[in-house]
C-alpha cells in the first residue's frame, strides 16, 4: 500500500501493514509535509482513520447534501453570476457555510432584504462556490481563469478548503504557457497570508524548471 504525495506526483512513500491499522479500517491517509527546502525527507503529521461505520454515515451527508443542491423547491436565494444567470439556493446552507455570506444575509443591505446576491465570476464559477458550501467536493472541472477567480471568490467568502483546493488544482496545470497567469493569479494571496504551501510548492517547480523560469523572464 502506498501514498503518493501530492505535491511531488510519482514519489511513492510507504504506509503501515494492514495488520498495525486499528481493526474495522476502511482507509487510512498518510498526512505529509515536506520540508520547506525540498528534497527526500518527509515528515508524517499523522494518521487519519476512517472506520466503516464513519464512512457510510458520512456517505448519507454526501447523498442528503446533493439532494438538497438539487432539489430548489425551497430555495429562498439568488445568487446572479456576472453574465446575469441566476442560480438559486438555500439562505441557512449558505449562512452556516460562510461568515461572510451570513452577515451579508443578516444585513438590511439588500442581500438580506431582497435575498439577492451578485457576484462578479462566471456562472460556472458561482456553482463551484455554491455547491461547497453544500459540502460538495470540487471535481477540478473549470478552466485556468475560472479557477483562479475561484480562489479569488472562496478567499472572499472565507471559504479556505475551496480556496486550497482550487490553487492546488490550478497548480496541476502548471506549464510555459501558464506559469504566468499562475503566478498573477496566486502571488497577492500569499503576500495576503494565505496559500503558502500552494505558493511554495508553485515556487520550488518553477525553480527546478529552467523552462518555466525562461518563460517568467520572458513575459515579464
Amino acid at each position: 500500500m502506498q501514498f503518493w504525495s501530492l505535491g511531488f506526483p510519482g514519489e511513492p512513500i510507504t504506509l503501515p501493514p494492514r495488520e498495525l491499522l486499528p481493526m474495522r479500517t476502511a482507509r487510512a491517509r498518510l498526512c505529509v509535509k515536506r520540508a520547506a527546502c525540498g528534497g527526500r525527507n518527509v515528515r508524517i503529521a499523522g494518521i487519519k482513520v476512517l472506520t466503516k461505520r464513519l464512512k457510510r454515515r458520512r456517505e448519507d451527508e454526501s447523498r442528503l447534501a446533493d439532494r438538497l443542491w438539487s432539489n430548489q423547491e425551497f430555495a429562498d436565494i439568488a445568487v446572479r453570476a456576472n453574465d446575469g444567470v441566476e442560480i438559486k439556493a438555500h439562505r441557512a446552507v449558505l449562512g452556516i457555510a460562510s461568515p461572510v455570506f451570513r452577515c451579508m444575509l443578516t444585513s438590511p443591505m439588500k442581500e438580506g432584504a431582497f435575498g439577492e446576491v451578485a457576484l462578479p465570476c462566471s456562472e460556472s464559477v458561482v456553482r463551484a462556490l455554491l455547491k461547497h458550501c453544500y459540502g460538495l467536493p470540487y471535481d477540478g472541472s473549470l478552466n485556468l481563469e475560472d479557477e483562479l477567480a475561484l480562489v479569488e471568490q472562496a478567499h472572499a467568502f472565507e471559504l479556505t478548503s475551496l480556496c486550497e483546493d482550487a490553487a492546488f488544482s490550478a497548480i496541476e496545470r502548471l506549464s510555459e504557457n501558464t506559469v504566468v497567469p499562475l503566478i498573477k493569479g496566486l502571488r497577492t494571496f500569499y503576500k495576503a497570508g494565505a496559500l503558502k504551501e500552494e505558493w511554495e510548492n508553485l515556487v520550488r517547480q518553477v525553480r527546478a524548471n529552467p523552462d518555466l523560469c525562461h518563460a517568467v523572464l520572458l513575459t515579464g
